[in-house]
Protein backbone atom coordinates (compact mmCIF):
# COMPACT_ATOMS: atom_id res chain seq x y z
CA UNK A 1 0.00 0.00 0.00
CA UNK A 2 2.49 2.81 0.97
CA UNK A 3 5.44 2.69 -0.93
CA UNK A 4 8.01 4.59 0.99
CA UNK A 5 9.82 3.23 3.81
CA UNK A 6 7.88 4.64 7.24
CA UNK A 7 11.36 5.20 8.73
CA UNK A 8 11.90 7.94 5.88
CA UNK A 9 8.36 9.09 6.22
CA UNK A 10 9.05 9.37 10.29
CA UNK A 11 12.55 11.31 9.45
CA UNK A 12 10.46 13.36 7.41
CA UNK A 13 8.21 14.00 10.47
CA UNK A 14 10.97 15.02 12.73
CA UNK A 15 12.69 17.95 10.38
CA UNK A 16 9.10 19.23 9.49
CA UNK A 17 8.25 19.79 12.94
CA UNK A 18 11.74 21.42 13.24
CA UNK A 19 10.90 23.68 10.71
CA UNK A 20 7.61 24.55 11.97
CA UNK A 21 9.23 25.60 15.11
CA UNK A 22 11.24 28.07 13.74
CA UNK A 23 8.61 29.59 11.71
CA UNK A 24 6.24 29.65 14.57
CA UNK A 25 9.43 31.72 16.25
CA UNK A 26 9.22 34.30 14.08
CA UNK A 27 10.02 32.92 10.86
CA UNK A 28 7.97 33.23 7.51
CA UNK A 29 4.06 32.81 7.34
CA UNK A 30 2.89 29.44 6.17
CA UNK A 31 -0.28 29.56 7.09
CA UNK A 32 -1.83 29.51 3.75
CA UNK A 33 -1.55 25.70 1.62
CA UNK A 34 -0.26 26.19 -1.79
CA UNK A 35 -1.67 25.53 -4.98
CA UNK A 36 1.14 22.98 -6.59
CA UNK A 37 0.53 26.46 -9.32
CA UNK A 38 1.53 28.65 -6.54
CA UNK A 39 4.52 26.62 -5.77
CA UNK A 40 5.96 27.00 -8.92
CA UNK A 41 5.96 31.01 -7.94
CA UNK A 42 7.77 30.17 -4.40
CA UNK A 43 10.46 32.25 -3.55
CA UNK A 44 12.20 29.73 -0.37
CA UNK A 45 12.91 31.05 3.03
CA UNK A 46 16.36 31.51 3.64
CA UNK A 47 16.19 29.13 6.48
CA UNK A 48 18.66 26.12 6.73
CA UNK A 49 15.80 23.80 8.34
CA UNK A 50 13.94 24.44 5.17
CA UNK A 51 16.54 23.97 2.50
CA UNK A 52 17.10 20.17 4.41
CA UNK A 53 13.99 19.23 4.38
CA UNK A 54 13.51 20.35 0.73
CA UNK A 55 16.65 18.59 0.03
CA UNK A 56 15.39 15.11 2.10
CA UNK A 57 12.18 15.13 -0.26
CA UNK A 58 14.14 15.40 -3.29
CA UNK A 59 15.90 12.71 -2.71
CA UNK A 60 13.05 10.31 -2.80
CA UNK A 61 12.17 8.63 -5.89
CA UNK A 62 8.78 9.71 -7.88
CA UNK A 63 6.63 7.06 -6.47
CA UNK A 64 7.95 8.23 -3.20
CA UNK A 65 7.12 11.78 -3.54
CA UNK A 66 3.56 10.82 -4.77
CA UNK A 67 3.30 8.89 -1.90
CA UNK A 68 4.11 11.53 0.62
CA UNK A 69 2.08 13.89 -0.93
CA UNK A 70 -1.34 11.28 -1.01
CA UNK A 71 -0.26 10.69 2.67
CA UNK A 72 -0.23 14.25 3.07
CA UNK A 73 -3.43 14.35 1.78
CA UNK A 74 -4.69 11.63 3.92
CA UNK A 75 -3.54 12.82 7.54
CA UNK A 76 -4.81 16.21 6.93
CA UNK A 77 -8.31 14.71 5.85
CA UNK A 78 -8.59 15.67 2.11
CA UNK A 79 -9.49 12.31 1.26
CA UNK A 80 -10.14 8.82 3.22
CA UNK A 81 -8.85 5.86 3.81
CA UNK A 82 -11.15 4.54 1.53
CA UNK A 83 -10.05 6.84 -1.21
CA UNK A 84 -6.34 6.41 -0.90
CA UNK A 85 -5.96 4.54 -4.80
CA UNK A 86 -7.65 8.21 -5.54
CA UNK A 87 -5.29 10.71 -3.41
CA UNK A 88 -2.35 8.54 -5.20
CA UNK A 89 -3.84 8.87 -8.21
CA UNK A 90 -4.25 12.69 -7.87
CA UNK A 91 -0.64 13.02 -6.53
CA UNK A 92 0.63 11.16 -9.80
CA UNK A 93 -1.20 14.24 -12.06
CA UNK A 94 1.04 16.62 -9.87
CA UNK A 95 4.36 18.40 -11.66
CA UNK A 96 7.05 16.36 -9.72
CA UNK A 97 9.94 19.20 -10.02
CA UNK A 98 7.46 21.16 -7.37
CA UNK A 99 6.48 18.45 -5.46
CA UNK A 100 9.24 18.90 -2.45
CA UNK A 101 7.96 22.80 -2.96
CA UNK A 102 4.18 22.09 -2.30
CA UNK A 103 4.99 19.85 1.05
CA UNK A 104 7.45 22.41 3.03
CA UNK A 105 4.64 24.89 2.37
CA UNK A 106 2.29 22.38 3.98
CA UNK A 107 1.93 24.16 7.44
CA UNK A 108 1.24 21.17 9.40
CA UNK A 109 3.22 18.68 7.17
CA UNK A 110 4.58 16.35 10.20
CA UNK A 111 1.57 16.37 11.52
CA UNK A 112 -0.81 15.64 8.60
CA UNK A 113 2.22 12.64 7.73
CA UNK A 114 2.17 11.56 11.28
CA UNK A 115 -1.84 11.05 10.86
CA UNK A 116 -2.04 9.52 7.93
CA UNK A 117 0.63 6.82 8.86
CA UNK A 118 -1.54 6.01 11.67
CA UNK A 119 -4.46 5.91 9.10
CA UNK A 120 -2.59 3.35 6.97
CA UNK A 121 -2.19 1.22 10.57
CA UNK A 122 1.88 2.36 10.74
CA UNK A 123 3.17 3.90 13.95
CA UNK A 124 5.74 6.66 14.45
CA UNK A 125 6.77 5.96 17.85
CA UNK A 126 10.14 5.31 18.25
CA UNK A 127 11.32 6.36 15.57
CA UNK A 128 10.56 10.31 16.21
CA UNK A 129 12.76 9.93 19.26
CA UNK A 130 15.39 8.53 16.80
CA UNK A 131 14.94 4.92 18.85
CA UNK A 132 14.87 2.38 15.90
Amino acid sequence: MLQIAVEKVCDLIINSLALNATLDSGGDDFSEIPTIDETMEFSPPKDDRYLDLKRIIDKFNEEERQHLVALAWLGRGTFSLDEWEDALEEATQLEDTHISDYLVRMPQLGDYLEEGLAELGYSSEGFETGIR
